[in-house]
């Protein structure tokens, strides 16, 4: 490509479009693989007692890059990379899609904010031995997947990694044109 050339919207548009596959592709490869970690560990059957802290850190990790591609980046103005197109959802079986909008709502509600409501946040005084304490009670906003709903989520993963990958395929010959060669000594060059 040469940077002398303007681009048209159309092509600059499908340029953004692009990077975003890119991008999903490698958040739903994560998600994929973290929840494959948890599954074959059988991290599910050491909770709460075993390694919690891991199953709750993994369940996060998976849930935040997952959640990524459909995360109001559209919001960022013209020049950024939009949200994955709502129709890459077609590929969800109806269990799926379920899991996937518990997801987008733990991620939205408890994992990336800290929603009072969606936390039932609420200060309660204790007695202990006549003394008070204010103690903050809240829900637990790590608490993960239950296993049957991650083995629906990997699935689910599955299926958006492969439907970015055939996405990236088809509009990898128009766009070819307008890609920059680049030295694989120094790629950044």
């Amino acid at each position: 490509m040469s940077s002398q050339t303007p681009l048209s919207r159309e092509i600059e548009g499908k340029l953004r479009q692009y990077k975003r596959l890119l991008l999903s592709y490698a958040d739903f490869k994560h998600a994929k693989l973290a929840s494959a970690y948890i599954l074959d560990s059988g991290l599910h059957k050491k909770y709460p007692e075993g390694s919690y802290v891991v199953l709750e850190a993994l369940n996060c990790s998976m849930i935040m890059a997952y959640c990524r591609p459909f995360s109001g980046n559209e919001s960022r103005g013209n020049d950024g990379v939009p949200d994955l197109p709502g129709r890459l959802l077609r590929v969800l079986s109806p269990a799926e899609r379920v899991i996937h909008d518990v997801v987008m709502q733990d991620r939205n509600r408890v994992l990336a904010h800290s929603d009072a409501e969606a936390l039932q946040v609420e200060p309660v005084i204790w007695s202990f031995a006549g003394e008070e304490m204010i103690v903050p009670l809240k829900k637990w906003g790590l608490s993960p997947l239950v296993e049957e709903a991650t083995i629906i989520f990997r699935s689910a993963a599955e299926r958006l990694f492969i439907a970015t990958m055939e996405e990236r395929q088809r509009m990898e010959p128009e766009l070819k044109p307008y890609l920059r060669v680049a030295n694989p000594e120094n790629p950044f060059e």
